[in-house]
């Protein structure tokens, strides 16, 4: 949708080295990355403003996120006010399953867009919706095929691992303002299809962000973009980790645009919960491969 019709008002932040290492921490992001560069990870502030979005549009409870995409236009240092607004789409039903996708932008103090993206949640209407077991992709399936067939593993790439604990749980609700009861409430998460508490999609997207800051520095949090597809929940206990790999690259004006393939998958089972592609501009062409072309990330 244009951008004039971004208008709802979310909120205004100061991405201040505090709450900055407060989503860090609550992420398991133990990388020194931002207070190097001094820049708010582009996912924090994304992560904020979903979870305005969340109370502000007064979304149904155990909404499902389903869908994210996200584009940094230029870094956001330590100390910068930023605004974020929202646009709601009309909702869509495929029988019992309704999708709701909303715009959001970021932009600085003097209006300048900063971080631009959308996010696509499910509700599923149905009385008595079907279980779905541990590592299932469930409602939140796609057709995409699994990494690990794709390719194998390039060990170059940095591995993020993580055990999904209750407590991480709550300090992502804190840091981010997403109280979604289907992550902190075991008697609401019992009534939903996933039987039990399962893990925001954002703080498994995390550790993707964590890979891509790991792998290409300060150029992630300058330029870093995503779109992804959640396509299983992660439960309490279960030991995550993500699958990347370099796959394309296309020549911008600014230099290099890096595609890679990313996924988060779940130890026990190999199954993917995350899957997609994550891109950064660097300087040269000397990191990553593949051919080049032009296309969406």
């Amino acid at each position: 949708m244009p951008d004039s019709e971004l208008g709802i008002e979310l909120g205004t932040w100061q991405a201040a080295e505090e709450p900055v290492l407060r989503y860090l921490r609550a992420v398991g992001d133990t990388s020194d990355l931002s207070i190097q560069s001094q820049l708010a990870p582009p996912l924090a502030l994304t992560a904020w403003a979903l979870g305005a979005m969340l109370q502000r549009l007064d979304l149904p409870a155990g909404a499902i996120h389903s869908v994210q995409e996200m584009e940094t236009v230029r870094g956001v240092p330590f100390g910068e006010q930023v605004t974020a607004f929202a646009g709601l789409g009309q909702p869509r039903r495929r029988g019992d399953l309704e999708f709701i996708t909303a715009e959001y932008t970021l932009k600085a103090a003097g209006g300048e867009e900063v971080i631009r993206g959308q996010c696509t949640v499910l509700v599923n209407h149905a009385a008595a919706p079907p279980s779905v077991a541990r590592g299932s992709a469930g409602t939140q399936a796609s057709n995409q095929e699994n990494l690990t067939a794709q390719t194998p593993a390039q060990p170059a790439f940095p591995v993020v691992e993580r055990t999904i604990t209750q407590d991480q749980l709550l300090a992502y609700s804190e840091a981010s303002g997403d109280h979604n009861p289907l992550h902190l409430d075991p008697a609401f998460a019992a009534t939903t299809q996933f039987g039990e508490i399962i893990a925001h999609g954002m703080l498994t997207l995390a550790l993707v962000s964590e890979a891509m800051g790991r792998a290409y520095g300060k150029a992630w949090l300058e330029s870093g973009a995503l779109k992804i597809r959640f396509k299983g929940a992660a439960y309490l206990g279960d030991r995550l980790y993500t699958l990347c790999r370099p796959s394309i690259q296309q020549s911008l004006d600014q230099g290099i645009r890096q595609v890679c393939d990313v996924a988060v998958l779940e130890e026990k089972s190999g199954k993917e919960l995350v899957t997609g592609s994550a891109s950064v501009i660097i300087g040269n062409g000397n990191a990553g491969g593949g051919e080049e072309r032009n296309g969406d990330l």
